[in-house]
């Protein structure tokens, strides 16, 4: 008796802006993209709850969403290069496992997410839970986390 793989059409990568090079899952997501010739959705959700809600009262709020729309063009054109041509980029504002499990993955019938697993200690992933935890959790598809 064989299995049959499922096959991808829509694949999401999230990339935190404040974490460290996201290349690892980007890479995985791109290879998916390619093997199942499917769409890579390169996403970044700017969790805005440590600002204040209008750029105009927080100066570090409109820089910083100039930064992600910076890296998610750069991941695009990394996209590109590794012969994914069919990209979209997505800039989402909330918490990141929220936004991704409840939203985005519906607005964009994602049936794939690959995700960064932060190797945050047991006291931070208690008090802040981690995003790759929770988006394992709700996700209605599935999920791949790489390390």
């Amino acid at each position: 008796m064989g299995y049959n793989m499922q096959s991808y059409q829509n694949i999401l990568v999230g990339i935190d802006v404040h974490g460290p090079e996201w290349d690892k899952p980007f890479d995985q997501a791109c290879i998916y993209a390619l093997n199942h010739d499917a769409t890579l959705h390169i996403a970044t959700v700017l969790n805005t709850k440590t600002y204040t809600t209008e750029e105009r009262f927080d100066p570090k709020l409109k820089e910083l969403k100039q930064h992600a729309h910076e890296m998610l063009d750069n991941y695009k054109q990394k996209a590109k290069d590794k012969g994914v041509y069919q990209v979209n980029v997505i800039f989402d504002t909330g918490s990141p496992k929220t936004r991704i499990t409840r939203h985005l993955a519906q607005k964009h019938d994602i049936d794939l997410i690959v995700v960064g697993a932060n190797l945050a200690n047991k006291a931070e992933k208690f008090v802040l839970g981690s995003v790759a935890d929770g988006i394992v959790r709700e996700a209605r598809c599935d999920v791949v986390t790489v390390k």
